[in-house]
C-alpha cells in the first residue's frame, strides 16, 4: 500500500514529475517544428540538441517544488493543493529559464520555452488528476488508508470524525476513540466505540495495527494529552492534534526546533515564503530593468530640476515601512527647498482630514514639480528603494513617522 511505503511513494511522484517534463519539453520541441514547416516560422530546434537545458528544467521543477513541499507527507488528500503547486512550479521555473537564457545568450528559442511551459502545465494538471482519481478510487474500495484512533469523545472529536465521513478520499480509517474514564468503555460515540482509557492506550495499541493517533480535544484539556504525546513517541506513532484552541487564539501557528527546544510560533497573518520569494524576485527584476532603461529620463529631469530652482534634484524623506522601520526614500524634488518651514504658515488651508497636508494650487510647488507631479514622474527614484528592499512595487504609499504619530495621537516616538 502506498501508506505503508511513504518514501517509495514520494520518489515515485517525484520521478513521474521529472518524467512529464521532460517528455513536455520533447512534444514542445516537435511542436514548434511542426509549426515552423507549416508556417516557416522561427528557426530549427532539435530537441536532441538540448539535452542538457532538459537536465536543467528537470532539476529546477525538482527544486521548485521541493520548496513547496510537495514531495512532504504525500497523502493526495487536495488536488487543488497540488495543482496550485504545479502552477506556482511553471510559472516562476519559466521566468527564471527566460531569464537565464537572456543572460547567458542561449540559443533556446523564447517559443520552445513558452510552447514547454503551457505543455508541461497541461500534462502535470493530468498526472495529478490521475492519480488523485486512481488513489481515490482504491481509498472507496477501502484500500490505501492508514488506521488512526481518536483521543476524546467530545465536540471536537465529533466535528473531526464528521469530517473522515464526509471526505473518503483523506484515507483514514478510525479504529476506536480513546475516553478518559472506565465507565465510559464499550460505549458508542458518532459511530465508534470507545474501546480503551488514555491510561491504558499503550496496553490497547499493543494488541492492534494503529498507523497514528488523533487528539481531538477541547483546549481546557490538552494539557491530559501529554501522556499520550509520550506513549506515541516513546513506540514510534505519529500523532496529530485537533484543537479549536489554534483557530480561537490566532490565524496560523507553525513549529520549528531550535536547539532541539520546540518552538511553535504564531503569526496573525498568513505569510507565505514562496509567493513572498517570487514577489521579491519580481521586485529587484524589474526594478533593476527601470532603472538602467530610464536612466536617461532620470538625468533629463534632475537636469530641469536644477535649471528651475535651487537645491538638489532628489529629495529624501524619512518614511516607515513594514514592521514599523524607519527608512529613507526618494523623489525628486517638486518643491523650494524651504518648503517644509513653510508649511506652517499654511496649515490652516490644509484640504485633507487628518495626518495627510495637501492645499490646491500649493506655492511650494515649483514649475517643473507641477509638471512631475501631474504624470508622476517624481515618484520614479522610489524604484532605487524598491532594489533595495525598502518597499514594493505593489503597495501603500509609506507614510512619514509625523503622519503616524499625529493618526494615532501620539507627540512623539
Amino acid at each position: 500500500m502506498i501508506t505503508n511505503y511513504p518514501n517509495f511513494t514520494r520518489l515515485s511522484v517525484a520521478f513521474v514529475d521529472a518524467l512529464v517534463t521532460m517528455i513536455s519539453f520533447i512534444l514542445a520541441s516537435y511542436a514548434r517544428n511542426s509549426v515552423r514547416y507549416l508556417y516557416a516560422f522561427g528557426g530549427v530546434t532539435d530537441w536532441r540538441d538540448y539535452w542538457i537545458c532538459i537536465m536543467i528544467i528537470i532539476l529546477l521543477w525538482r527544486g521548485i517544488m521541493g520548496y513547496q513541499e510537495a514531495y512532504v507527507g504525500q497523502r493526495f488528500t487536495s488536488l487543488k493543493a497540488d495543482i496550485l503547486i504545479v502552477t506556482k512550479t511553471v510559472l516562476l521555473g519559466t521566468v527564471l529559464i527566460l531569464t537565464i537564457t537572456f543572460f547567458v545568450k542561449s540559443n533556446i528559442p523564447r517559443t520552445l520555452i513558452i510552447s514547454f511551459a503551457m505543455i508541461n502545465f497541461f500534462l502535470l494538471t493530468l498526472e495529478k488528476i490521475a492519480l488523485h482519481q486512481t488513489i481515490n478510487y482504491m481509498r472507496k474500495k477501502g484500500k490505501n488508508q492508514k488506521t488512526a484512533l481518536v483521543v476524546g469523545a467530545g465536540d471536537v472529536a465529533g466535528q473531526f470524525i464528521g469530517s473522515v465521513n464526509r471526505y473518503p478520499d483523506w484515507g483514514l480509517n478510525i479504529l476506536g476513540i480513546i475516553c478518559f474514564y472506565k465507565r465510559d468503555l464499550g460505549k458508542e460515540r458518532f459511530g465508534h466505540k470507545l474501546v480503551a482509557t488514555v491510561g491504558h492506550i499503550h496496553e490497547y495499541m499493543n494488541h492492534i495495527h494503529v498507523d497514528e493517533v488523533i487528539i481531538a480535544l477541547p483546549a481546557k484539556y490538552l494539557g491530559s494529552a501529554e501522556k499520550v504525546i509520550e506513549i506515541c513517541d516513546m513506540i514510534g506513532k505519529p500523532v496529530r492534534i485537533v484543537s479549536p484552541f489554534f483557530k480561537n487564539l490566532i490565524s496560523k501557528a507553525k513549529t520549528d526546533t531550535i536547539h532541539e527546544l520546540p518552538i511553535i510560533k504564531f503569526t496573525s497573518v498568513e505569510r507565505n515564503e514562496f509567493e513572498a520569494a517570487i514577489k521579491r524576485l519580481l521586485d529587484i527584476a524589474v526594478s533593476f530593468v527601470l532603472l538602467v532603461t530610464l536612466f536617461p529620463v532620470f538625468a533629463v529631469i534632475a537636469l530641469f530640476i536644477k535649471i528651475d530652482s535651487k537645491g538638489p534634484a532628489l529629495y529624501p524623506w524619512l518614511v516607515v515601512g513594514q514592521h514599523n522601520c524607519d527608512f529613507v526614500g526618494y523623489k525628486f524634488r517638486t518643491m523650494l527647498v524651504d518648503a517644509d518651514k513653510l508649511k506652517t504658515s499654511l496649515v490652516s488651508r490644509n484640504e485633507m482630514e487628518g495626518p495627510v497636508f495637501k492645499i490646491k494650487n500649493d506655492p511650494r510647488i515649483t514649475r517643473v514639480g507641477k509638471w512631475l507631479r501631474k504624470y508622476s514622474l517624481d515618484e520614479l527614484p522610489q524604484l532605487w528603494s524598491t532594489l533595495k528592499g525598502d518597499m514594493s512595487l505593489v503597495g501603500p504609499r509609506p507614510p512619514s513617522r509625523q503622519e503616524i504619530d499625529l493618526s494615532s495621537g501620539n507627540t512623539g516616538r
